[in-house]
């Protein structure tokens, strides 16, 4: 039964997609206004993959055998792809960074705020304030701070994915039931074995959905950070399409963006699978 409700829930999905795909495609035949000159507005999916994914060529900088249009080579395919694949890779390092030294942090900072009662008037209220601060209002200090180098961007992911773990990592402690922990205590557990052998595993389930809202967050930070001088990424790419009012090459780059997102999830998704196999199947799922 559950196989077969999967099944049916991923072929409506599948249409549900198919539609979209339709209905873009429709106005883009229904709406023929342009940006610029040769420049549509909404531009089919004929356009998308031919004549567009061909013009990102224009963002490769060279290397591999593969010369760039800016050294006077004809456009193709090959460059394309690379182009895409060599700025995909710039962000996704941000983006890895990011997460890393963000969740990282922020983890470490919410476990502090249940440690004692000193290390939580030392923490809670500083991370609170900065919880407090907008997201993007912070992206013009970071980048007056760091300038637009590859540090700067990667810190500013990591402060937008760090307040989130942090909030998320003290809110699933506190819904721990307070007799694991007694229960532990009374055997004779320390305070450090409490929290290896209690809290972390019962916090797991709840770190599942902090992870994912976190990836989200995380690579709208790096896209933010990208916007504002970095030149690379595809963040870069977008910004630099949104100049000459490119919208087709806009479009395309944010599907590129869309499929990562979506593996990205898939692949949390995956991992907290595997590390939840003694939980509830609803948790794994």
């Amino acid at each position: 039964m559950t196989g077969g409700a999967n099944g049916r829930e991923r072929f409506v999905a599948f249409g549900v997609f198919v539609a979209l795909a339709a209905l873009w495609q429709g106005l883009s035949l229904i709406y023929t206004a342009e940006a610029q000159p040769g420049e549509p507005m909404i531009a089919g999916w004929q356009v998308l993959f031919t004549r567009t994914l061909l013009s990102l060529s224009d963002y490769w900088q060279g290397g591999l055998g593969v010369p760039s249009v800016a050294d006077g080579a004809e456009r193709s395919y090959l460059a394309a792809a690379l182009s895409v694949i060599s700025h995909l890779l710039y962000t996704l390092a941000r983006l890895v960074t990011g997460l890393v030294l963000g969740g990282g942090v922020g983890f470490l900072l919410a476990l502090a705020v249940s440690w004692s009662r000193w290390s939580r008037s030392l923490v809670e209220a500083p991370v609170q304030f900065l919880r407090a601060l907008p997201l993007l209002a912070m992206v013009p200090l970071f980048q007056l701070w760091f300038g637009a180098t590859f540090l700067g961007q990667s810190l500013f992911a990591a402060y937008g994915v760090g307040v989130l773990v942090f909030a998320g990592t003290v809110n699933a402690v506190r819904n721990v039931p307070q007799i694991y922990i007694d229960h532990a205590r009374s055997l004779g557990a320390s305070r450090g074995q409490v929290y290896r052998t209690v809290i972390l595993p019962a916090i797991l389930p709840a770190m599942r959905s902090v992870a994912l809202l976190c990836l989200g967050a995380g690579w709208g930070a790096v896209l933010g950070a990208e916007y504002l001088g970095a030149q690379s990424g595809l963040g870069y790419v977008i910004v630099y399409a949104q100049q000459f009012a490119f919208l087709d090459r806009m479009f395309l780059i944010s599907l590129v963006f869309i499929l990562c997102t979506s593996a990205s999830y898939w692949v949390v998704q995956r991992l907290f699978a595997r590390w939840l196999v003694w939980a509830p199947a609803s948790a794994r799922e």
